[in-house]
């Protein structure tokens, strides 16, 4: 009788851990097909990451306007807590920079985010871009803009967080050809009325940029970009030149447009300056499916060309950058390339082959350009940030070390 009852405990035991184990299947089941599923998706978002390829060429019309890659944010490796970034260089060393294009007042939260970006990129210098204005190619008056030149409180606050980044800073007031290209002018070839007059009211503003360059710290300041036409007035720069060493004790410079560079032989007040700027928009006869060598080829051509220059003359490239497009390079100074085909490698190759071709000769280098609004912007410009020209400036900006 009692073998009989333990008998029966058994079966009941047996029974209950037969229901036991079916309730739990469907569970194992759900378990196993969430893990199907993040598999899956693990692998598909792996498929549209490799889908990508850095030399392939997109039709301008079937291709989205977006970059390739997305505008750097915390969770990208060079904010990784356990990655190292160190600068290849120091700004006296050398100046590794990019100019940051300002119109208007800035997002100083947007600007913060980009520097951190910049620096952690290799950057150790920045230029900060900003717009003056006259009313037309023959106007005697240089003036700010209420809407579009940002403050000296904005401008300040703009350098002390490139300053928070380590970034050294260029000053640069440029005059915007907005007003004069109507005309079938650009800033190269305004005719003021009365020169001395002009130069009297763009000297005033110069003076309060060069105020405040002395002080918050400014390293450079750049007195001029690309007036060609102007550049003959050589007593007037000299006047200039004076007027803003007695308030700024930092580094002077003035920018000559690529097709211009031979004044820089001939003008007296370029021994005045510290640095010689060139904007270094040489077009290189390269064809559209160009090779690093390819290019390297086409710009010593150019430095050749410039030997006396770069030999006599502490010379930086203030400006030098395409847009992303295949053969952007033959009219790198170009804004737009209508049926142009978009073409990221081709401005990673520039950008190779431009540094290390006036790597030698040169004490720095400012690429053309970047602006406030990096991380929504969703066109095709020069801003090299989210491609795969970072790589490029990573390479020879950047040292970095896991720990």
């Amino acid at each position: 009788m009692k073998n009989f009852f333990l008998f029966g405990i058994a079966i009941a035991l047996l029974f209950v851990f037969i229901l036991f184990f079916q309730s739990m299947h469907p569970q194992n089941e759900k378990i196993n097909a969430l893990e199907h599923e993040r598999n899956a998706e693990e692998h598909q978002k792996n498929a549209e990451e490799h889908e990508f390829n850095v030399d392939q060429t997109y039709a301008v019309s079937n291709a989205p306007l977006k970059k390739p890659n997305q505008h750097p944010t915390e969770a990208d490796p060079l904010h990784d807590s356990e990655r190292i970034v160190e600068r290849k260089y120091t700004s006296d060393e050398f100046q590794a920079g990019i100019n940051l294009l300002v119109y208007g007042h800035p997002d100083m939260a947007n600007a913060r985010q980009l520097f951190k970006d910049l620096s952690e990129l290799g950057f150790n210098s920045l230029a900060i871009a900003f717009p003056l204005f006259q009313d037309d190619w023959q106007a005697d008056h240089v003036k700010t803009d209420p809407e579009s030149t940002p403050t000296i409180a904005e401008l300040t606050d703009l350098i002390d967080a490139a300053h928070e980044q380590d970034l050294s800073v260029v000053l640069r007031p440029i005059l915007d050809e907005q007003s004069i290209i109507s005309s079938g002018h650009w800033r190269g070839t305004i005719q003021p009325r009365n020169s001395h007059a002009w130069f009297e009211s763009y000297g005033t503003l110069l003076l309060q940029y060069a105020q405040l360059s002395e002080v918050t710290g400014v390293k450079w300041f750049n007195i001029g970009t690309e007036l060609n036409s102007l550049q003959s007035d050589h007593a007037e720069w000299i006047d200039l030149i004076q007027s803003i060493r007695k308030i700024y004790r930092g580094k002077l410079m003035y920018s000559f447009n690529w097709n211009s560079v031979n004044d820089i032989r001939e003008s007296p007040f370029v021994s005045q300056l510290d640095y010689v700027g060139i904007d270094a928009y040489f077009p290189l006869d390269a064809p559209d499916d160009a090779t690093v060598e390819m290019l390297k080829a086409s710009w010593e051509i150019w430095i050749d060309q410039l030997s006396d220059i770069l030999r006599d003359q502490t010379i930086v490239v203030t400006e030098a950058g395409i847009i992303p497009i295949a053969g952007a390079y033959r009219t790198p100074y170009a804004w737009s390339i209508p049926e142009g085909q978009i073409d990221w490698q081709a401005q990673a190759h520039y950008y190779e082959a431009t540094y290390v071709s006036w790597k030698p000769f040169i004490d720095g280098i400012y690429w053309w350009n970047v602006t406030l609004d990096e991380s929504t912007a969703n066109t095709i410009d020069f801003s090299p940030l989210g491609s795969p020209t970072e790589a490029v400036i990573q390479k020879y900006f950047l040292k970095a070390r896991n720990r």
